[in-house]
């Protein structure tokens, strides 16, 4: 049954290359920084079984799953098929998704490198303090990207367009992405005190 570790990548491969050919034949005006990006995004999910391959010891099969799931969402809907645009909250959603699939990531590596020593206050703000370094170094990304390639991920020259704070979106992102950080520490609450 180990081969059912490489099942989430093998779908978010197969999900890649699918988005690949539709974003190839609907799009006219392609990016050509898309076709690397869903690319490497749908490669994504084989950390899983690498650290596994590593380290001999197995991270549970559904990291790859929520981790796959959210690159399907975010990158080949948001990006390639332009979700971000046709649907205004899609960035919102998928922030604190992000949030969500990433403290759940956290708690398992936590655990499992020997933070279970931890009291549940500390592993917590660990947590939450390492979804806000994600959102933060994400934000870095998506800033070095628009200098680097003439981009507007961050929705500066839309913002301004309009007259609004240009920094708006970041700090949005930021503050969403630890909304999805906050529920996952407050289900991880209730969980706890009703076992």
């Amino acid at each position: 049954m180990r081969e059912k570790r490489w099942l989430p990548t093998i779908v978010s491969v197969i999900l890649g290359v699918a988005t690949l050919v539709i974003y190839s034949v609907i799009w006219e005006e392609k990016k050509p920084t898309m076709y690397p990006q869903i690319i490497a995004a749908a490669c994504v999910p084989a950390v899983f079984p690498l650290i596994g391959k590593i380290t001999k010891n197995e991270p549970p099969v559904y990291l790859g799953w929520v981790t796959a799931l959210h690159i399907f969402l975010a990158n080949d809907l948001g990006s390639a098929m332009w979700f971000y645009g046709i649907i205004p909250a899609w960035d919102l959603i998928m922030h604190g998704m992000f949030g969500l699939v990433f403290s759940v990531i956290v708690e398992y590596f936590i655990k499992r490198w020997g933070g279970g020593s931890l009291k549940k206050a500390g592993l917590y703000l660990l947590i939450f303090l390492s979804a806000a370094g994600a959102a933060a170094l994400w934000e870095v990304w998506e800033f070095t990207c628009d200098n680097l390639l003439g981009g507007d991920a961050q929705l500066v020259k839309a913002a301004l367009a309009n007259g609004t704070n240009p920094i708006s979106d970041t700090m949005t992102d930021i503050i969403i992405t630890l909304v999805g950080a906050a529920v996952f520490i407050i289900a991880a609450l209730i969980k706890r005190n009703t076992d």
